[in-house]
């Protein structure tokens, strides 16, 4: 192929992203066939994005069904046609074309077009491997023999696009303080986007401090000049939005050449900033970071690690956007005062505390992972050998759970933790079917706990850390799983123990503490079922309150998403409050408080009289069945 009769045609991925990141492959083919003549094909946006290009001799305009371009392949007598686009139209039209070489990856039963074949890396799922595209693409460029050290992306910036820059922006050449570039939108879809009231935030945080020009980037159709309008009305502060002054992309490279600074969802002018060596933030939800991977030193990535990421999906289909909205303000702030100041520390940030998997069906928090192994405790096997600690498993508990408390010595504090172990050995498949019934998907039981301690304090919900995490799987079974859960610290169930103000004399002051502890309880039940989640026990011995008085939510298993007869778990979890909350402090002044406050209503409807109706009948049906085995009833006294 180095032989200068070769005629050798490259054919560009589509996505903008996907260009820039085969860069890297596209300078090893060129510096490696020096001598053949190289022609590019790709979209005019991708041509726009790449020109001016070192590594190629033409350009050709990929349009047109894949017969149509068969035709205008043929007559450019190509003797090689090396497809980094991934269609099977691609690999269709080249080969209709007759182009006697054809090398690319055999995906999407193209492989009997193709004369050279790659294979991508597959789980054991069948499903794709998360791998970086650099070296996806780079997988070509080792199969024709090119040398492949170099992962950089590479673009080039055009003089004239400068100029035309300066006249179209001249608040650059008078900005005092730091340019930075944000870009809220995406065409991936919504699901990669951040709220606009955070983009809105951080601008205004970073124009006070470092008198920064923030520019909104976004692409020029209605969607993202919408996001646009709605950050510059939510900020408190003037942004220049690039929807009321429209770029070329020749000129949105020679603006991002300039930012001190670049803020961007997952999406492709954030491989633009790398390429150009920008100080970069991205922030990850719905799309494994692993894909776009590209060990850029300059850039940090905030991961919205939330148990239903990354899914992938183009639109979010929980009913919240858990993953976007866990990263905070206070995260990109930060990573921005470490890239400003030349001091990144860290090349990820993640939202939600993360668990690193040491082995095999074992996951742990990083700071706590040698205080685990301290007691031996680096496997699942370990896990479900582990003895040394008091049983907490009680007498009506099923045979294949177990239940285990001991401490554990932090080295950070150099003080004793305790933790809980819930161990799951070989579940019932029945129980198993229930679970997957309920979660509308396979699950372990123990995951049934992990998931909402990540998902329910998105929601301002207070749950107990899990600090290790591990599941096996026999078939499509669950073999066994597990969860260890740090102690609530300084907090105990509100069955226990009430406020002081419950227990103290009646007095205008503790009257008033009363009811905005019964304003908070409402709260916190409220926003719980605002996440669409029920409980199944909802009592107040599953509400823990710490000396702070923050609530916290236990017993998580129990936690679900129902998908028809919300409004019955939604009374029974309501029934279940009433039901413990005791006779000798909660007056049915006190219970109907708490029910206004759990509506967020001044004043009650006639819908929710019907609805306190149903709660008390079915918290009256719960006490006759207590009565009849003998056991008090808490809110009959």
């Amino acid at each position: 192929m180095q032989d200068s009769k070769n005629n050798i045609l490259v054919w560009l991925p589509g996505p903008m992203g996907d260009a820039v990141l085969c860069t890297p492959a596209l300078r090893a083919i060129r510096r490696h066939f020096k001598s053949s003549k190289i022609t590019f094909l790709a979209q005019p946006v991708v041509r726009q994005v790449l020109s001016p290009c070192l590594f190629n001799d033409a350009w050709l305009e990929s349009r047109g069904n894949p017969i149509a371009m068969a035709s205008q392949l043929k007559a450019g007598n190509f003797t090689h046609a090396i497809l980094l686009k991934n269609s099977f139209a691609s690999a269709l039209a080249v080969r209709l074309a007759r182009i006697p070489n054809r090398v690319g990856y055999a995906r999407q039963g193209r492989g009997l077009m193709l004369t050279e074949k790659l294979y991508p890396p597959k789980l054991p799922n069948g499903k794709y491997k998360p791998r970086s595209m650099v070296d996806y693409y780079l997988d070509i460029a080792v199969h024709l023999g090119a040398e492949t050290d170099d992962r950089c992306l590479d673009l080039q910036i055009d003089q004239g696009s400068s100029r035309s820059l300066d006249v179209k922006l001249p608040e650059l050449g008078n900005s005092a303080g730091r340019i930075i570039v944000m870009v809220p939108g995406g065409a991936f879809g919504p699901s990669k986007c951040w709220p606009a009231e955070n983009f809105a935030r951080t601008a205004d945080r970073l124009i006070d401090k470092y008198e920064a020009t923030v520019l909104l980037s976004v692409a020029p159709d209605p969607t993202e000049k919408q996001i646009a309008k709605e950050i510059c009305a939510l900020s408190k502060r003037k942004l220049v939005s690039l929807a009321e002054h429209p770029l070329n992309l020749g000129e949105l490279k020679a603006l991002y050449a300039l930012a001190d600074l670049v803020i961007t969802n997952d999406t492709g002018p954030r491989h633009i900033a790398i390429a150009l060596k920008r100080k970069l933030i991205t922030l990850f939800g719905p799309n494994d970071p692993a894909w776009t991977e590209t060990g850029y030193e300059n850039e940090i990535q905030i991961v919205g690690n939330v148990p239903c990421a990354p899914c992938a999906k183009p639109r979010c289909g929980e009913s919240e956007h858990f993953c976007m909205k866990s990263v905070t303000v206070e995260m990109v702030c930060d990573a921005a005062q470490e890239l400003l100041a030349d001091s990144r520390s860290r090349a990820k940030i993640f939202a939600l505390p993360w668990l690193k998997e040491i082995s095999d069906s074992f996951s742990v928090d990083p700071d706590y992972e040698s205080a685990l192994a301290e007691l031996g405790l680096t496997s699942i096997d370990d896990v479900f050998c582990f003895e040394k600690a008091e049983s907490l498993t009680k007498n009506n508990l099923a045979a294949f759970r177990s239940r285990l408390q001991f401490e554990i010595r932090l080295p950070q504090s150099q003080a004793n933790t305790t933790v809980f172990l819930k161990r799951y050995d070989k579940p019932p498949i029945l129980t198993q079917l229930k679970n997957w019934i309920s979660h509308r998907r396979r699950k372990s039981c123990a995951s049934c706990e992990f998931e909402p301690m990540h998902r329910l304090p998105l929601a301002g919900i207070a749950t107990p850390k899990a600090v290790a995490y591990g599941e096996q799987w026999n078939g499509i079974f669950e073999k066994r799983s597990f969860i260890v859960t740090e102690k609530i610290s300084d907090a105990e169930a509100l069955e226990r123990r009430l406020p002081h103000c419950f227990e103290a004399p009646r007095s205008p002051q503790n009257l008033k503490m009363r009811r905005k502890f019964i304003e908070q309880l409402a709260g916190f039940v409220r926003r719980f079922h605002q996440t669409g989640c029920r409980h199944r026990d909802l009592y107040l011995s599953h509400i823990f309150c710490s000396d702070d008085g923050t609530l916290h939510l236990i017993d998580l298993a129990r936690v679900f998403k129902p998908v028809v007869l919300r409004r019955r778990f939604q009374i029974k979890d309501i029934a279940q409050i009433h039901y413990s909350a005791p006779a000798e402090f909660f007056s049915a002044s006190d219970r109907l408080r708490f029910y206004i406050g759990y509506t967020g209503r001044k004043r009650l409807t006639t819908k929710d009289k019907a609805f306190i109706r149903k709660a008390l009948a079915k918290a009256n049906r719960m006490a006759a069945h207590d009565r009849k085995h003998g056991r008090g009833v808490p809110f009959a006294g």
